[in-house]
């Protein structure tokens, strides 16, 4: 505990962010060779007919879920940058929730992707998406605390 007093956590987070957004992919592969993973074909895993393939391969529930894992990383990542640079400018503040900001974050993204790869049903989807607002919304809020402190007019 005396480590998350005195220790800024913030900049480690982002490789950690990182990893957490590699391993809905590798659960969609481990989908994808039904725990087969040495059976993968790695010579062109992002060609237009990789996705057939895999379609042809696996019953309709075990595509959909490696469709929502393969979207759950893509997702993550899209969200890297906007995560990475609420870390970066909250640093260059002198912000000091910032091991709570990133706790909070990364706690957010990794319930968003079990909700994301778990619910099948259009109704529940919407859980997932509050928890993509809710976590987008804790970058936003550094961005305005660090604009205030930054001396941003305005805000």
């Amino acid at each position: 505990m005396d480590m998350l007093k005195t220790s800024n956590l913030s900049l480690l987070a982002v490789p950690a962010y990182y990893v957490l957004s590699v391993i809905p992919h590798s659960y969609a592969l481990n989908i994808a060779t039904k725990g087969r993973p040495e059976k993968w074909d790695n010579t062109c895993p992002r060609s237009t007919t990789l996705k057939e393939k895999i379609k042809s391969q696996l019953s309709e529930a075990e595509y959909a879920r490696y469709e929502r894992a393969e979207a759950c990383s893509a997702n993550l990542f899209e969200n890297l940058s906007l995560f990475a640079s609420a870390v970066i400018v909250g640093n260059m503040a002198g912000l000091k929730n910032l091991n709570t900001f990133v706790g909070a974050y990364l706690g957010l993204r990794i319930i968003y992707a079990f909700a994301y790869i778990g619910i099948s049903s259009s109704s529940a989807s919407y859980i997932r998406s509050g928890l993509w607002v809710a976590s987008f919304s804790l970058c936003f809020r550094v961005f305005v605390q660090a604009s205030k402190v930054l001396g941003v007019k305005g805000l």
